[in-house]
């Protein structure tokens, strides 16, 4: 065999190698908090005028990391704000129990990898979700009067799972709005 064959077919096999390193993806779980609702003393309370502002908003925030899943509780709040992002990109919510936290972060790992997916939850549940999904660093404590955060968690294939905070930006209330956030 020509010695210059041999160094091709090494470059080929060196170029194959590299690009399937390059082509492995992370997994990727963006988490909202419901938006504002209508009364904190009913557990399944819908969306006050402000919160259906607030989903709306985040339509082109979350359609811009082009999720393939969208997940929500089974509170009414959940759902709604995810309504407007579900319609934008043709997709269902996809409905879990409010205590199965656990249950959705294992369904996400086996199921949706190198995906990027959606979760529309609740404030306490979120950093439990977070720890599930298998981050171990600091996770900030999400305020119950806190509905701007967007958290991303990043999944590699190989490395430990990391959280992305952000504040969501979205643009401001109307003035004069009398409803709190």
């Amino acid at each position: 065999m020509p010695r210059s064959f041999r160094v091709t077919g090494l470059v080929w096999a060196f170029l194959i190698a590299l690009a399937m390193g390059l082509s492995a993806q992370e997994t990727t779980i963006v988490l909202i908090r419901h938006a504002e609702r209508q009364s904190i003393f009913d557990d399944d309370s819908p969306l006050s005028g402000m919160g259906q502002r607030h989903a709306e908003l985040l339509v082109p925030l979350l359609v811009e990391r082009k999720p393939e899943f969208l997940f929500a509780s089974d509170r009414k709040r959940t759902q709604q704000t995810l309504a407007p992002t579900a319609a934008k990109l043709g997709l269902t919510i996809q409905l879990r129990a409010k205590s199965d936290s656990l249950a959705l972060a294992a369904e996400l790992l086996r199921d949706h990898r190198h995906r990027t997916a959606v979760i529309c939850w609740h404030h306490e549940l979120m950093k439990p979700l977070v720890r599930a999904l298998g981050v171990t660093g600091a996770v900030p404590y999400w305020p119950l009067d806190t509905y701007d955060w967007l958290w991303i968690v990043h999944i590699p294939d190989h490395g430990e799972p990391s959280l992305e905070t952000r504040k969501q930006t979205l643009a401001p209330a109307p003035a004069g709005s009398a409803e709190r956030r």
